[in-house]
């Protein structure tokens, strides 16, 4: 089923690939029947093969025995390697290999067991120790002295 879809999407980039090449070189489509009408009327009113004639008949002709022997090929083609050598190629430029950090047991502490009450406790020690609180009344204190004190100074 692979092959299948592969060589339906080979055939279908091979005749893209192939309209592209000839609208660049010879401005002629090949996906309209006006182009290959053209040709038949030109081939029968006694045109004479040249060099840019020759190739470009030799490329419509050989377009399907070439997409043919390409599908015999990927049906024969194993397409593990096919899908996994890229990935190889990327993985062998060595791009963010990943190391495992190192981890020293003898390093590690074995703490007891604490209660959930223990372990909050602690929490609160740790943050009051990092953002201290004023006393409240002391603050308040220190309030109403200023404002008296600017009272004071107003009289």
């Amino acid at each position: 089923m692979c092959a299948i879809a592969f060589s339906a999407l080979f055939a279908v980039a091979f005749a893209y690939g192939l309209r592209y090449i000839y609208l660049y070189y010879y401005k002629i489509d090949l996906f309209l029947p006006q182009t290959y009408a053209a040709i038949l009327a030109y081939w029968n009113s006694g045109a004479t093969l040249r060099g840019e004639d020759f190739l470009l008949l030799l490329g419509i002709f050989m377009a399907v025995p070439v997409n043919i022997v390409a599908w015999i090929i990927i049906f024969h083609m194993r397409f593990a390697p096919l899908i996994t050598t890229p990935l190889g190629w990327i993985a062998s430029l060595g791009i963010g290999e990943y190391k495992a950090p190192v981890i020293n047991i003898k390093n590690l502490k074995v703490e007891e067991k604490k209660t959930l009450e223990q372990v909050v406790q602690e929490r609160i020690d740790i943050e009051k120790k990092k953002n201290p609180q004023p006393d409240s009344g002391k603050f308040r204190q220190d309030i109403i002295e200023k404002i008296e004190e600017e009272k004071n100074n107003q009289n």
